[in-house]
């Protein structure tokens, strides 16, 4: 289940669409999808970033979500996706779009998915993000599809 499959073409051909269909936010319009009902998958989209309440530290964010886990373990996965130190302790909206979409990659990461769809990842970040991204998938040992315009990704 360590599959890698990129799909890369120019915005507006449906790759987000395909998307939708493989998670089940949309009905294809020919065949079926079919998953194991035990099946994790972690979602990045495109406007993830969007979604995290700015108000609140990564921190605050992991507690609310998880709040039988101690903050210890929560700082070291931040710090694991490049959010260590003060970073975590920072309301997000004095964050970089790129430590944004660290913290929504962490969060996705924390739920431990056997497969990645991420929809146009590389939106928001910075050179060295990307880098860093392209290194977690690389490392990721479970499925991973990557949507893009961005060939560099895709390779």
């Amino acid at each position: 289940m360590n599959s890698r499959v990129s799909l890369v073409g120019p915005n507006g051909v449906g790759k987000s669409t395909l998307l939708k269909v493989i998670l089940g936010e949309l009905e294809a319009s020919a065949g079926h999808v079919s998953t194991n009902g035990r099946l994790r998958m972690g979602r990045f989209s495109q406007h993830h970033v969007d979604q995290l309440d700015l108000d609140r530290t990564p921190l605050e964010a992991f507690q609310l979500a998880y709040p039988n886990v101690k903050p210890v373990e929560i700082r070291a996965h931040l710090g694991s996706m490049g959010l260590g130190g003060n970073l975590a302790l920072q309301k997000m909206r004095t964050l970089s779009g790129g430590q944004k979409s660290r913290v929504a990659f962490a969060q996705i990461m924390w739920q431990n998915p056997h497969v990645l769809l991420l929809d146009e990842p590389t939106n928001h970040l910075d050179l060295d993000a990307v880098e860093a991204l392209i290194m977690a998938i690389l490392n990721f040992d479970g499925g991973v599809l990557v949507i893009s315009h961005d060939e560099h990704l895709g390779s």
